[in-house]
This record gives C-alpha cells, sequence and structure tokens, in this order.
C-alpha cells in the first residue's frame, strides 16, 4: 500500500530521562533552542501523567511506546523477579540474543508503522539500552545504545548491524572532549536565584565546577567513556549519532512514513547525583535545549518540519532533595536505618511467631507453600504482612497482589496507578509506597519511583505539520503519545492499545 502523497516523511519521538513538568516550567524561561521550539509552536497539554506508580525507566519508555499500562505491556520495572525465581530478570534480558524486546507484551508505534508500512523505516536511540530497545519495540530496523568500554554505540544481535555501525564509532567523537571541563553556562544572579539553585556539602556536590570529567589519566580510556554518562557530552554525542543515522539512512527521504526515536539519559544520571535544584542539573537540560534545537535544524534542511511529526515527553520525574526541601522550610525525609531495619525485620519476625522456617522470599514475594504450613488463607497473610511493613516509618501502605488483582478504576488514584503497574507473573506479593517527599534510596542524591507528581506529571507536547500552537490544562496520560501521533501520521492504532489520540487530525493554520 502507497502512503498519502502529502503525508508526513518522518516521526520524531523525543524522550528525556528524569525530566518532569515541574522542571519544564522551572527552566522553561531560560530556553532558547528546541524545547523553545517545541512550546512555541506545539500543542502542549500541561496536565500529563503517567498513570502507573513504580515510575522508572523501564516502564516509561515501554508505555510511551506502546501507549499501554505496564500490566499490559508487562514491562513492570527496570527489572523483576519471575514467579518461581530467586534469580533478577533485566527488563530486556534474552537468553538467545542478550538483550531484545523480548519480554515486551504489546506492540509500539514503530511496529504499527511496520503493520502499515513495511518499506518504512524504524530506528531508535539513547544512551541506555532499555530505552533504546523498548522504544523501538519488535520489528524496529535497529535500537542502538552507549557502550562505555569504547565510548560508541552498540546493538545487539536481535537486529541486523548496520555496516555503518562501526564508521561511526571509528570517528572517536568523545575523545575530542577528553581534557576538556564541564563548566556550566553563565547565569545572572537573577537567573539563579529564581531557579532556586542549592549547593550541598555532601555527596558528589562537593565537587566545585567548572568540574573534570573522568580520572586523572592521560588517554581516553574505557574509565573516561563511563564518566562522560555524567555529563552534557553524553547527550551531545547522541544527537551526533543520530544526524548520522538520519544521514546515512536517508529517513524521511521517501513518501513512507520513518521512525526515530531518541531518548537524552545524561539528566537522569546527573538528577541523581546531584539533583533538581543544582547548577549542574540545569545546564544538563539548558545544553540539551540547543542540541536539541540543533538537531531540529537539522531535520528541517534534510527532511522538513514541514513533512515531520514530533513528540516529546519523558519517563519520569525526580524525587525533589529532602535537604533541599526542608531549607525551603518544606517537608522532605531521606531513609534512615530505621526504616531499612524495620523493613528487613518483618519476614524473620512472622516465620518465629508463627513457627516456620522462613515468611518471605525476594520480590518480595510469599515463601511457596506458607498457606499449607499456615493452615491459614493467602489473603490472611498478605493482610497480616502488610500491616507489619506498613508500620515502618517512612511506609505510607502497602498493596498486596490480592488487592491488585480486584477490578479497580480511576475512583481510586494510588490504587489505580499500582493496579496498572502490576502484572503477576513479574510484580512482587506487596508493593511498599513511602510517603510524599520521602528519598527511599540509598547511594543517590535523589532518585524517582513514586506514584507522586513529582514522578508522575511529565511534560507531554505534539507538533505537527499544520496543528496550531496551543497550550491545554485538560487531562492527558503518556499512555496516549503514541496513539496521538500514529493519528496524526494515518496510521491505524491497534483496539488493544490503553491510550486514545488527544489530537486527531490537524488543523490547518489561517
Amino acid at each position: 500500500m502507497a502512503p498519502p502523497e502529502d503525508g508526513p516523511r518522518l516521526v520524531l519521538l523525543l524522550v528525556v530521562d528524569q525530566f518532569s513538568a515541574d522542571e519544564l516550567e522551572r527552566i522553561a524561561p531560560l530556553f532558547t533552542g528546541g524545547f523553545r521550539t517545541l512550546l512555541e509552536r506545539g500543542v502542549s497539554f500541561t496536565q500529563a501523567y503517567h498513570a502507573h506508580a513504580l515510575t522508572e525507566t523501564a516502564p516509561g519508555h515501554a508505555t510511551l511506546a506502546t501507549g499501554s499500562f505496564p500490566r499490559h505491556h508487562g514491562i513492570v520495572s527496570n527489572w523483576w523477579i519471575e514467579e518461581g525465581s530467586l534469580v533478577s530478570q533485566w527488563a530486556i534480558d534474552d537468553d538467545l540474543y542478550d538483550e531484545s524486546p523480548r519480554e515486551l507484551e504489546r506492540t509500539t508505534l514503530g511496529d504499527w508503522i511496520k503493520a502499515s508500512y513495511p518499506e518504512s523505516k524504524v530506528f531508535a536511540a539513547s544512551g541506555k539500552d532499555r530505552a533504546a530497545i523498548l522504544m523501538g519495540g519488535k520489528e524496529a530496523d535497529g535500537a542502538f545504545w552507549y557502550d562505555e568500554e569504547i565510548g560508541g554505540y552498540e546493538t545487539s544481535e536481535y537486529y541486523v548491524e548496520p555496516e555503518w555501525l562501526d564508521s561511526f564509532n571509528d570517528q572517536k567523537l568523545l575523545d575530542a572532549r577528553f581534557g576538556q571541563v564541564w563548566e556550566p553556562l553563565e547565569l545572572t544572579p537573577e537567573s539563579i536565584e529564581e531557579l532556586q539553585l542549592q549547593k550541598l556539602d555532601f555527596g558528589p556536590l562537593l565537587n566545585e565546577v567548572p568540574m573534570s570529567i573522568g580520572p586523572p589519566r592521560p588517554a581516553a580510556d574505557e574509565s573516561f567513556y563511563a564518566a562522560v554518562r555524567d555529563s552534557p557530552w553524553w547527550d551531545e554525542y547522541l544527537a551526533q549519532f543520530a544526524r548520522f543515522l538520519i544521514e546515512t539512512e536517508d529517513l524521511g527521504a521517501d513518501g513512507y512514513p520513518d521512525l526515530l526515536a531518541l531518548s537524552f539519559s545524561a539528566a537522569d544520571y546527573v538528577g541523581h547525583d546531584h539533583g533538581p535544584h543544582s547548577r549542574e542539573y540545569v545546564d544538563v537540560l539548558l545544553r540539551l535545549d540547543r542540541t536539541v534545537g540543533e538537531l531540529l535544524d537539522f531535520v528541517d534542511e534534510r527532511v522538513g518540519l514541514e513533512n515531520t511529526i514530533l513528540g516529546f515527553s519523558a519517563d519520569h520525574g525526580v524525587v525533589p532533595v529532602p535537604e533541599v526541601r526542608r531549607r525551603q522550610g518544606l517537608a522532605g525525609q531521606r531513609v534512615t536505618s530505621e526504616t531499612i531495619r524495620c523493613l528487613q525485620s518483618v519476614g524473620g519476625r512472622l516465620a518465629d511467631e508463627n513457627g516456620v522456617e522462613r515468611w518471605l522470599v525476594a520480590g518480595p514475594r510469599l515463601v511457596h507453600g506458607l498457606v499449607e504450613a499456615t493452615g491459614r488463607s493467602r489473603a490472611e497473610l498478605e493482610e497480616e504482612t502488610a500491616a507489619q511493613l506498613e508500620s515502618c516509618p517512612g511506609v505510607e501502605a502497602i498493596w498486596t497482589s490480592s488487592e491488585l488483582l480486584e477490578e479497580v478504576d480511576e475512583s481510586d488514584p494510588a490504587w489505580w496507578l499500582y493496579a496498572n503497574c502490576y502484572y503477576p507473573e513479574r510484580s512482587p506479593d506487596f508493593l511498599i509506597q513511602f510517603e510524599e517527599y520521602f528519598m527511599p534510596s540509598v547511594g543517590n542524591v535523589t532518585t524517582h519511583g513514586s506514584p507522586h507528581a513529582y514522578d508522575t506529571h511529565v511534560p507531554f507536547v505534539v507538533l505537527a505539520p499544520g496543528l496550531e500552537a496551543e497550550t491545554l490544562d485538560i487531562p492527558a496520560r503518556t499512555i496516549d503519545l503514541a496513539p496521538t501521533l500514529a493519528t496524526l501520521a494515518g496510521i491505524p492504532v491497534p483496539d488493544e492499545v490503553d491510550g486514545w489520540a488527544l489530537v486527531d487530525s490537524a488543523t490547518p493554520s489561517p
């Protein structure tokens, strides 16, 4: 089937890893590049949320690409422990190909395009393997991610490795950054105050800027390539790769709609290490704004933005650093040994009280055979365990497998979010909901993964030929992005998809 003559030639999906809608609003006045273009020329949905509780990289990207909840696409977390197993399963693990979209239970936007037009090309790339693979889907022509051992890009045997990949990697473009320092862009004192930038006295923020990247060695090696991930250079490198890919594969060169999905990962690494109110995190996004602007200029030159449909969002947000919150006179708490000891002691205590050898196994799940060993119903065992876990400091609620399998709707928001990321064979028996503004991770300045707005509220912008720019303060869900892009591109959306198109056609500009 031939595509319509006036149809789009390229669909461009842009995702920023760890970028909440609040951070977008806070930094937006300083954007002058690609993000400014999207905000001024696109349709922006300011009330867009991930409708699942475990806001992590893998489920976030899978949701954006499939238009489905994690309970349907199956990617419930970055990793999980399969029922009956004690070994963790990475979201893209594959015994045959090492890494692939095998665990993805729903098709993606790229798969829908391929189903309509096999001649179309579908590619995805990211700093992270799981982001690239899950955005590309099962029928992608290629998915590529950063390889810190070589400072280049790699792929999986699941895909056909293109001949041009070595040509790109052989350029060693990152080596041009070796010996340079990362010096943040200049900000006025007024901007620093408006952005509420904070310098903490612990963790990686003890480093002063400008910041050297990598260890004190005289030549670029694996350690330098690994350190690049914690700098804006990582995103710049992805954009260089994207331009090379577009040019080499002639994306958007014919009438068949091609897809390029890109996920920029530096904000996630820098956010974890420095927090969203750091100069480093803000600088990564200001530089990414420029990088995306240059990429859009390149696409405009080769394909034409009048022939391109763009979608922009994020896989999750981030917990504001508790110490910064407290400086602002607001609530914020970091996990302590008291919470850790409490949660770790529940299984052993219940086992002793009930005269059994073991109560919980990794997951956490109830140990197999516990119903028979205790003579009690599963619901009773779950209820007792949940009550013990909920008594721990910082824990707001425990969601059990039994209640998450019940029919539930959006009238109970928290229940709804947890039910949407529950997949029986992969999810634990107990999902822990920590209190709002509670930072549960050890070893990071901050993290994400909660059902709270700072993690679920993300940007959602669509730009398409003839689509009038506007800002809409109406409810939207990230499951709606892929159906919206598909509909604008004239691609049928499968019936099984949970989301729907928020914009069903382009309105000609006056």
